[in-house]
C-alpha cells in the first residue's frame, strides 16, 4: 500500500477546491457647509455666502460642480477634482430684492461629482437669513375750490404714496362723505404714488357749512398684515351765491314753509338777482295801488261791455218793429 506524504496531500486537495475572489468597491463621499455673513438683511443688502466642500472619503472625487438654487453655478476657481481629505472654499454674493419679502430668505446649495467607479456623489445644505422691512403708506387730500356755494362742485384730489421699503398691494381708498374712491393702481412699490379724484355737489342742506370730511387708505404688507393711513379733516367753508339758487331755495333760506315748494314749477327756476326784492322771491303779494287799478279797469271794461250789450239789444228790438 502506497503511503502518501501529508503536505503533498494537502496541496492536492487545495488545488481541487473551487477558487473564490473578493473585490473592493470604492464609494466616494463629499461633505458641504454653507454660511451667510448676515443673520438678517433688508431689500438692497448684499449677502455673502461661503461654501466649503470637503472630500471626506479615501478616494478621489472628480467632475465636481456646485450650484446654489438662488444664485446659480458657484465658481470653484477652476478646481473640479478633490483627492482624499482635500477641500475647496468658494464664495458668492446675493442682493436681496422685493420679491424675497417677507422672508426668511432660504436657499440651498448642491455639490455633485463622481467617484473612481463612475458613481454619482452628491450632497446639499441650506442657509436661512431673516429679512426686515417697513410697510408704510402716506395719504394726502386736497379740495378745489377752497370755499364753495350751493350748486357748485368740489373736486377732491387724493395722493397715496408708499413710503416704506416693501411692496404694498390690495389698496383701497374710502372717503367718509363720498364712500369708496376708485384707484387706477392697487399695488405700489417703495416710492411709488397713485392719484385719485372725486367730486361732491354742494346743496343748500350743507349750509351753513363748512363741509368737513376725511379719507383713509388701507393695503396689505408682504406678510399679510394690514397697513393704513388717514388724512387730517379737510374743511371747505360755504357761502351763498343767489345767482345759483332757485326761487324755492331762496324761500327756504328766508324761512318760508309750505308743501310742494320743491315741486312747484315756477319755483324751480333760477332766482333773478337783478330783482329789487330778493327777500320776496316767489311771493304772491302785489302792490296795493296796482291791484286797485287793475280791479277798476276790470270793472270799467265789464261796465262798457254791459252797455254795449244793451245798445245792441235795443237796436234789435227796433228792427222787429
Amino acid at each position: 500500500m502506497r503511503k502518501w506524504n501529508i503536505p503533498i496531500l494537502i496541496a492536492i486537495v487545495a488545488l481541487m477546491m473551487p477558487v473564490s475572489t473578493a473585490s473592493v468597491s470604492a464609494q466616494g463621499e463629499l461633505s458641504l457647509s454653507k454660511s451667510a455673513d448676515l443673520t438678517s438683511a433688508a431689500v438692497g443688502d448684499i449677502i455673502t455666502y461661503t461654501y466649503t466642500v470637503y472630500n471626506s472619503d479615501n478616494v478621489s472625487i472628480d467632475n465636481i460642480s456646485l450650484i446654489d438654487d438662488k444664485i446659480g453655478p458657484i465658481d470653484l476657481g477652476g478646481q473640479t477634482s478633490l483627492s482624499a481629505g482635500e477641500n475647496i472654499t468658494a464664495t458668492a454674493t446675493y442682493t436681496v430684492v422685493l420679491a424675497d419679502l417677507p422672508g426668511p430668505l432660504v436657499n440651498t446649495a448642491i455639490i455633485s461629482g463622481t467617484d473612481p467607479n463612475g458613481n454619482p456623489v452628491t450632497t446639499s445644505v441650506a442657509a436661512s437669513v431673516d429679512l426686515t422691512y417697513t410697510a408704510s403708506l402716506q395719504l394726502i387730500k386736497t379740495a378745489d375750490p377752497s370755499s364753495a356755494a350751493p350748486h357748485e362742485t368740489i373736486t377732491y384730489t387724493y395722493t397715496i404714496t408708499n413710503n416704506g421699503n416693501a411692496i404694498t398691494d390690495n389698496l383701497s381708498l374710502q372717503d367718509d362723505k363720498l364712500g369708496a374712491i376708485s384707484l387706477t393702481d392697487t399695488t405700489l412699490a417703495p416710492g411709488e404714488s397713485v392719484n385719485a379724484t372725486a367730486t361732491y355737489a354742494v346743496t343748500i342742506s350743507d349750509l351753513p357749512g363748512p363741509i368737513v370730511n376725511t379719507a383713509e387708505v388701507t393695503g396689505i404688507a408682504p406678510d399679510g398684515t394690514l397697513v393704513s393711513a388717514k388724512t387730517d379733516p379737510v374743511s371747505v367753508p360755504l357761502y351763498i351765491n343767489k345767482k345759483l339758487l332757485t326761487k324755492a331755495e331762496i324761500l327756504k333760506l328766508s324761512g318760508v314753509p309750505g308743501k310742494g315748494i320743491d315741486k312747484a314749477p315756477g319755483l324751480q327756476k333760477l332766482f333773478n338777482p337783478k330783482s329789487q326784492a330778493a327777500e320776496h322771491a316767489g311771493k304772491k303779494d302785489k302792490d296795493k295801488k296796482k291791484e286797485q287799478l287793475r280791479i277798476r279797469q276790470m270793472s270799467e271794461n265789464q261796465g262798457a261791455a254791459k252797455g254795449q250789450i244793451k245798445i245792441e239789444q235795443k237796436v234789435k228790438n227796433q228792427s222787429k218793429k
